[in-house]
């Protein structure tokens, strides 16, 4: 026992005896290397400082000729080995040098014109400070450390130049004694003092590899530094130099203590050695003892106790209330109950708690300990170890609080990743909960299975699914990302994002495949219908353009390009203000702007100006588009070319007016020949009639002519309304007498009511024109008539209460299809011979008088009627309605 013990012993004290021999070697290149940077420090910074010290003379002596100038340089460069040249750049513009031999080409140079050197003499400039660069390349041979120091004028503190300076690195390399020692290892990097990041100009520069473990250190520049990296010539020492000689003595002492067990011998020296051993272990193992006498009172403490516990042993007089004062205060009660109850059970007591240095510093501590009894079972004595864990504690807690963050994500995002990690031939090890939305519940019925066995992928999403990984696997990419398509096993079509990488997994001690499946089918389905929507704008026979909400133009399809001449280049960025015409004024476009800025959309027809400069007429819809926070972000606009239609309109008007104008002539001619004839004393009454009956059909004709012409006034907004009063109830009785062909040929009949009398006998006035009345209510019972079933009545009913109003009904009901167009032009419905005019004309005359007009159908009813509402007031006379 002895021996093996001893012999763990000397394997654990040999690697301890590595350990500091290790530390002993990096100690000692870290001084040598300190005492290197130092060297190089003040050798560069020295240089510096003589440049600095030239740019503090120029800027108190700008106007300096060649002997001052020379003077100077004769008097400075000797207190330098290590500057080869110095110049001076007024303006950027090099005009002295020294020395002049070899450099004679730097004179003249301005440094704007290259841009290699700009940067740095900018950087001047700009920060005001000085600026070192390089090692660079010299072109008289070997290498230099330009200096470069801004001048500022001292009287107004305005920039004049600056100073360079050529440093020898090479002469620097030599007087720092870089490439004289032979014990060591040296490289150098950080060109243009970027440090770290700059590159390697002395030494090999496989000394900054990681994996070569060399001490580095940083050598301060004006504005930046350099990192050097050193090591021994021959590597780090694995064997200590006592090594073979501490076996020995371990040999002889394990001879001598088991020696010492035989004869049992008791030697205080070995046992003070023995001691001293286990304090140097327990401090290796930051683990401490302590014992307790329970009747006295005294503790003893360990050294490495003291030290876990952050107090100083001659300071400190342990006592059982200064050691629990060190617990800290969350964990008293525990570490207290424990105690208590260990000491009456007789059980050992185990337990991990923190105590509180005086320093304010937490520990964690893994307290064990136990108590001895007297013959009567009163505890007389406790003992116990105290190893310092926080280390390990606070590991536990950061990958503690790293899987409780991962367990939150993986569960409250879900349903939009699922985490993954499997074995290189494919065998799942660990599913996140998202893999629950995939069809299969549980993410442990995956466990053990691979992606081919869970879902059905096709062809060409696993073959490239698995050249992807296989360039994980054979090192040529460190992670890789594509999309893979998959039916799930209730049969729907699904796409994931893929993004995976290799890792090695502790526990099992092999390399795994892991990373995140992302669901994006709906997010590919948004994708296509925009593609689709995009497709269907750009090939779209309508001029569709999109602006931001101040008005620019953001978007214009290639119709837009075709019809209006601008391409999209000029469009964009532009105003829509680019197509104006000039034939709206600003009312019309303020209109339209305060329709929009009110959330709603704005349809109307607008003349606009193409590149050209030729006019052309828009049917266009405005509206806003809403982001998901309800803010208006754009506006999109969709208009058609209506100008053909507007010109066969222009040109169906003026056909129709000169036709009108044109029949009245003829007309006046039949209307006369009548009258003539009947001058004619000859002629019986059967022939007065015909000739009535002539003048009168000439008379209806030049009526129904004239009408006409008016409707074309009232829809230019040009007819001109002149009431009078009028007896509405004897014009109805008029249209009805005028229409008895018509409902006789109908089979119908018509009643007509006054404020609900059937017999009545007065006249009941409103204001209008007759001629218009007439024919308005002509127009409507016309429609009635056609409308209503044979059999049936029509019911003209006046009412007189704050207007008069006039309703017409008849059985049978408006189509559904035109009830909301009803009083539109041109709409009809079942009729061969229907124009649409008839009810279009009724609200024109409607309108051209103020009146209101309306239809109601009722399909419960099998009713329809025609309200017309005539104002008591007599309306001021408009010129253009």
């Amino acid at each position: 026992m002895a021996v093996i013990i001893f012999v763990l012993l000397d394997i654990f004290i040999q690697y301890q005896l590595y350990q500091r021999y290790r530390n002993d070697q990096v100690l000692n290149v870290y001084h040598q290397t300190s005492s290197l940077r130092m060297r190089i420090e003040k050798e560069v910074n020295n240089s510096l400082t003589m440049v600095k010290s030239l740019a503090d003379y120029v800027s108190f002596h700008p106007e300096m000729d060649k002997i001052n100038w020379e003077n100077f340089c004769e008097g400075i460069l000797p207190r330098s080995n290590l500057i080869r040249s110095i110049s001076i750049a007024p303006d950027y513009v090099v005009s002295f040098v020294y020395p002049l031999k070899n450099n004679e080409a730097v004179l003249g140079l301005d440094y704007r014109l290259f841009p290699e050197q700009w940067d740095m003499v900018k950087e001047v400039h700009d920060t005001g400070k000085m600026v070192v660069a390089g090692p660079v390349e010299l072109v008289q041979g070997g290498k230099g450390l330009i200096g470069r120091a801004p001048v500022y004028i001292r009287s107004n503190e305005y920039f004049w130049g600056i100073v360079s300076a050529v440093i020898d690195v090479d002469l620097l390399i030599e007087k720092t004694g870089l490439n004289q020692s032979s014990k060591l290892s040296v490289a150098i990097r950080g060109t243009d003092g970027k440090g770290a990041d700059g590159a390697v100009f002395f030494g090999n520069e496989k000394l900054f590899s990681p994996d070569m473990e060399a001490v580095t250190t940083q050598v301060s520049l004006s504005n930046g530094s350099w990192e050097i990296a050193v090591m021994p010539a021959g590597g780090w020492g694995i064997i200590p130099p006592d090594s073979f000689f501490l076996h020995g003595i371990m040999f002889l002492l394990i001879l001598s203590i088991s020696f010492s067990i035989y004869k049992i011998i008791t030697n205080n020296a070995e046992v003070d050695m023995i001691r001293s051993n286990l304090s140097e272990a327990q401090s290796i193992a930051r683990l401490g003892n302590w014992s307790m006498d329970l009747i006295s009172g005294k503790i003893w403490l360990s050294d490495e106790t003291y030290r876990i516990f952050g107090i100083d042993k001659k300071e400190y007089l342990p006592s059982q209330k200064k050691f629990f004062s060190l617990v800290y205060s969350a964990d008293k009660k525990i570490v207290y109950d424990t105690y208590i109850d260990a000491m009456e059970s007789g059980k050992s007591y185990a337990l991990d708690h923190r105590i509180e240095r005086p320093d304010g510093k937490i520990r964690y501590v893994s307290a064990q300990g136990r108590f001895t009894y007297d013959e009567d079972g009163r505890p007389v004595r406790s003992y116990g170890t105290v190893h310092d864990i926080t280390d390990r504690k606070l590991m536990e807690n950061q990958l503690r609080e790293s899987k409780i963050r991962f367990d939150h994500v993986t569960k409250k995002l879900s349903h939009q990743f699922i985490f993954f990690s499997h074995t290189m031939s494919g065998e799942f090890i660990r599913l996140s909960e998202g893999f629950s939305h995939l069809g299969y519940g549980s993410p442990d019925v995956g466990i053990g299975r691979k992606w081919v066995d869970l879902f059905e992928f096709s062809k060409e999403s696993l073959a490239y699914a698995v050249a992807k990984n296989s360039q994980v696997f054979s090192g040529e990419v460190e992670s890789v990302k594509y999309e893979i398509e998959f039916k799930t096993p209730d049969g729907q079509e699904r796409c994931m994002s893929i993004y995976a990488y290799l890792a090695h997994d502790f526990e099992r001690g092999e390399d795994v495949f892991e990373g995140v499946a992302i669901d994006i089918t709906e997010r590919k389905a948004r994708e296509e219908r925009v593609k689709t929507l995009t497709q269907a704008i750009e090939n779209a026979p309508v001029s569709v353009v999109i602006t931001d909400t101040k008005g620019k133009i953001t978007y214009v399809n290639p119709y837009f390009c075709k019809e209006t001449g601008f391409s999209k280049e000029e469009s964009i960025g532009n105003s829509p203000s680019i197509l104006k015409s000039g034939e709206h004024d600003g009312e019309f476009y303020k209109g339209m702007w305060e329709t929009l800025v009110n959330g709603e959309t704005w349809r109307g027809e607008v003349i606009n100006r193409k590149k050209d400069g030729s006019f052309y007429w828009e049917s266009a819809s405005i509206s806003p588009v809403y982001n998901p926070k309800g803010e208006v972000v754009s506006y999109v606009a969709v208009k058609e070319d209506i100008s053909n239609q507007k010109e066969l309109e222009r040109l169906k008007s003026d056909v129709d007016l000169i036709m009108r104008h044109n029949l009245k002539t003829p007309l006046n001619g039949i209307m006369g020949l009548p009258a003539l004839l009947r001058m004619d004393d000859n002629l019986n009454e059967q022939q007065h009639e015909l000739l009535k009956t002539i003048e009168n059909s000439g008379k209806n004709m030049l009526h129904m002519i004239d009408m006409s012409l008016d409707m074309f006034k009232m829809e230019t907004g040009k007819y001109e309304y002149y009431p009078m009063q009028i007896d509405a109830v004897g014009v109805a009785r008029q249209v009805i007498d005028n229409s008895r062909s018509k409902i006789s040929a109908q089979k119908v009949g018509v009643d007509l009511f006054v404020d609900g009398q059937h017999d009545f006998a007065g006249k009941l006035l409103v204001w209008g024109e007759e001629r218009l009345i007439y024919s308005l209510l002509s127009g409507v019972l016309a429609n009635a008539i056609e409308a209503s079933p044979s059999g049936e009545r029509i019911v003209v009913e006046f009412a007189q209460d704050k207007a008069t109003v006039i309703t017409v009904s008849n059985k049978g009901v408006v189509p559904e299809p035109i009830r909301e167009r009803f009083f539109h032009k041109y709409v009809t419905y079942g009729k061969e011979d229907g124009t649409g005019l008839g009810t279009y004309s009724a609200k024109l005359m409607a309108d051209a008088m103020f009146y209101d007009i309306e239809m109601q159908t009722y399909d419960e009813l099998h009713e329809t009627k025609i309200v017309i509402t005539i104002p008591h007031e007599r309306p001021d006379r408009q010129d253009g309605f």
